[in-house]
Order: structure tokens, then sequence, then C-alpha cells
């Protein structure tokens, strides 16, 4: 329950601190009280002051505190986590030693603005994230020169710019073609009920809807977002976070917070099994509060998520042509990529560093690719490793990769894909393999360390696949 987590917060961040039996401790209760959600807060605990934000419990508002530097605090054993987690968000856990409830508070969150008209523009069919900051391992920078530390991250490049017109309860995205339910169905369903909602649609005068892919579905994302700040999605859709309701009788509420709650079905089946199951069939999602790609399992109807129809020519499928230099060009996104990682994993920092100094194929103007750019290569009909290995090669078929894209729940963090397997700390496919999360751009970590209450595993130092 969610009075158990927050008193693992509490015993984590003031050693003697004890929540009562009945509830969050009355103190961090009372900092909430009259207060707005997000709101920053401090009270009294027996070693003295905690410092957090104000999150939402089934109680009202709580102070929750702050966290620095990744830690190997434990939440349950990966063994007794219910399946699915509704939709495979982690839980209210920790992140980068963070309590995720707390992500959303001025400390570790972002206002981030779009991408500016300085951007260096690029040719490309990919919609852009549209993330408009620059970041370093702590917080916002100036944007770095060529040559300077953290030059080449996502901002400093445009490529398709967001381009949408509403009509009629539609939004059409005039790069992709395809058009869009731009309601929010707060309904939840199952995967399969979702899927008939779609097929049984009838808007704006068409009547062939659909459950997106997830290449479609992550088309449509929008990398300003940060929780409880705005969602990872344009304004030009409606969103809306569940309301407590969600919560009540849920036996799992403890590792749920209704402003992370965006989970949205794809129609894209994941090949490999389910948290490592045989048999257990799973269905990937995009979640527009929190900014991650995860999968859920589709069987017996118990996981209920958002779903928002789509119509028009599937998109998403690759082209790859092979240059014969080590290079390889996507026709349909007019990305050229490098053909083989050079089985080196590094920081952040570091991979930002060495896609600027690649000289390769002739051409010396390489970078880190953004998150919309590396998921649009991920093959999702494979699983080990999820990528087309005819074109495009991996050293490690474990191997994670780096975005150019900081997370903005935690601008500590940038973005990766997990082309292998997404695991726990525990070495279990809890994600599936193609599915974004985010890792600490440079930090210390120890051995078991993990992030959210699915235990995700920590690498910080991940593979380089550089784009031009």
């Amino acid at each position: 329950m969610r009075k158990q987590l927050i008193a693992l917060l509490l015993a984590c961040a003031c050693a003697n601190a004890q929540p009562p039996a009945g509830g969050p401790p009355p103190e961090a209760l009372q900092a909430c009280s009259g207060q707005q959600q997000g709101t920053q807060c401090a009270f009294r605990a027996p070693h003295g002051q905690v410092n957090g934000s104000c999150r939402p419990v089934r109680q009202g508002l709580v102070c929750v505190p702050e966290f620095d530097g990744p830690t190997s605090l434990r939440t349950a054993p990966a063994s007794a986590l219910p399946e699915g987690q509704m939709g495979g968000r982690p839980s209210p856990g920790f992140n980068n030693g963070q309590p995720d409830m707390a992500r959303a508070g001025a400390p570790l969150g972002a206002d981030i603005p779009p991408t500016p008209d300085g951007a260096l523009s690029i040719v490309s069919r990919i919609p852009d994230t549209n993330q408009g900051g620059c970041f370093d391992d702590q917080g916002l920078i100036p944007c770095p020169k060529p040559g300077q530390a953290y030059y080449g991250q996502d901002a400093q490049f445009s490529g398709a710019s967001p381009a949408y017109s509403v009509r009629d309860g539609i939004v059409t995205d005039r790069i992709t073609e395809l058009m869009w339910q731009q309601a929010h169905n707060a309904t939840r369903l199952s995967w399969n009920e979702a899927r008939q909602a779609c097929a049984q649609l009838e808007l704006g005068g068409y009547d062939d809807w659909r459950l997106p892919s997830i290449k479609e579905l992550f088309s449509i994302a929008d990398f300003r977002g940060s929780v409880g700040r705005r969602p990872y999605l344009d304004d030009r859709f409606e969103i809306h976070q569940p309301d407590a309701s969600i919560l009540r009788n849920d036996p799992y509420a403890s590792t749920h917070a209704t402003d992370m709650m965006g989970q949205t079905w794809s129609a894209t089946l994941y090949t490999g099994d389910h948290w490592g199951r045989k048999g257990v069939q799973a269905a990937f999602f995009m979640n527009f509060l929190d900014g991650h790609i995860k999968q859920a399992p589709i069987e017996g109807g118990r996981t209920a998520l958002f779903y928002r129809c789509v119509r028009g020519k599937p998109w998403g499928d690759n082209d790859f042509v092979d240059n014969g230099d080590a290079t390889v060009t996507d026709r349909a996104s007019a990305l050229t990529w490098q053909q083989r990682d050079d089985g080196q994993t590094r920081n952040w920092k570091q991979a930002l560093a060495y896609c600027e100094g690649l000289d390769l194929g002739g051409h010396n103007d390489w970078r880190l690719p953004n998150i919309k750019e590396l998921q649009s290569i991920v093959d999702y009909s494979r699983h080990d490793p999820a990528i087309d290995t005819r074109h495009l090669q991996m050293r490690d078929k474990r191997g994670w990769f780096w975005s150019s894209t900081t997370h903005g729940d935690n601008i500590r963090q940038a973005d990766y894909i997990c082309f292998g397997h997404c695991t726990s700390v525990d070495g279990i496919d809890v994600h599936g393999a193609g599915a974004q999360r985010s890792d600490p751009k440079d930090a210390s970590v120890r051995r078991g360390d993990f992030q959210g209450g699915q235990r995700d595993e920590i690498r910080i130092d991940n593979y380089v696949r550089c784009v031009r």
C-alpha cells in the first residue's frame, strides 16, 4: 500500500523517523495541507529537517523526501512484483536514488522549451522530439559549441518539425500523414477491447480506424514532457491523468501514482516472453505521462490501459540500403547510420563526444541520434536483439544504446533504447527488447543498484550508434 511506500521513503531519508501504523507520518501530510501537487515542502523528523515535494497518495498530498545519487535501496523482490504492474510502469520506488513520486518536483524535472530557431537543420522524415533545452549531467546549461563538452545533444539539431492540423476531432500529422483521434479516451481497456474500440470507431466521416503500432504511437511523442509539468504529447492532443478512483480496491496501489499513469496501448506485440515467462504474450505501450516505452501482458484482459486510435497508411517500416562503406541509409527516414558499433560502452558525455569526433564513410558530421531517431531503427519483429542484423550489426546482443535526448522527469538522466532484453537487476526481461527507458548520465553505481519498482538494471555506460 502507499503508506508502506511512504514509510520506506522516510526510513531511507531519515533513519530515526518512523510513520505510525495507520498511514504516512502526520508531519508529512501536514506539510502539504492546502498545497498543490509538486510544491516543495519540508517537515521535521527526529533527526532533523526533511525536504521534498508534495505528491498524491490515497490519503491526500504527502511530502515525499528527495534523494541524490544511485542507491541499492530495495523495494519488493522481483518475484513478488505483480505481473504487468498495470502496464509495466515502475512503482513509485527509487529512480536514480530519487523516489519516483518526487520526480515531478522542481529539483529534478524541468520546464523544457521547444527546439530553438538556431538549431542546425537536418534532413529527416522522423518527427522531431521538440526538445529545446541543453543539459549537462546535473541540469540546464547554455547550449555548447562544437568541440565543447556536451555538444551534439538533441536541442542542437532540428529534424522534421512537428506539423499538425486539427479538424472535426482529428489531428492530422503532416509529416507521417497519419490521422489521429484528438480526444482522450478516459476509460482504460484491455488490449483486445482497445483494438475493438478503434475498429468500431466512426469519427470525422471515417470508419477505418485502428490501434496504432508502437512506432506510430511514438511518432507523436513530445520530449518537452516532465511528470507533473506537461505530458509527453503535443498540446493539440487531449490527455488527462486518471483520477484517484483508479487506486480504489487496487491491490497494487503502492506501485501506482496517477500523474505517471498515461500508459497507452499499441498494436505491436512483443515477440519475446513477458517477464521471461514462456507463453505469456504482451504488447508494447507508450506512457505519455512519464515518457517511456514498455510492455504489458494482454491475456485474460487483466491489464487495462488508455488507447488512442489512428488511421492512414501504416508508418514506420525501414528501407535500408548498404552503402558499402560501413554505413547504412534508411531511405524511409533519409538518415544514414553507422553500420556497426565499436563495441565500447560510454557514459552520456562520452557518447556525445564520440559521435562528434567520428570520421566514417567520408563524412565527419556524425552525431548521437535523438530518442525518436534511435527508436525508428528498432525491429519489433525481433527480440534477441530487436534490430535487423542483416543491415545493422551489434557486437553485444545485450546492448542498450544512448540517445542525445535528456529525460524531462529527471534531467540528470538521458534516454536509451534496449535493443537487447530490457532487464531488471535480477536479469529478468521486464520491459522487452525495443523498450525505451532512461539512465543516469554519469554516476557511481554499485553492483545490485536498480531503479523503480520493477528493479530496472542501471548500466550508465551504454553503447553508441551514430547517425547523420
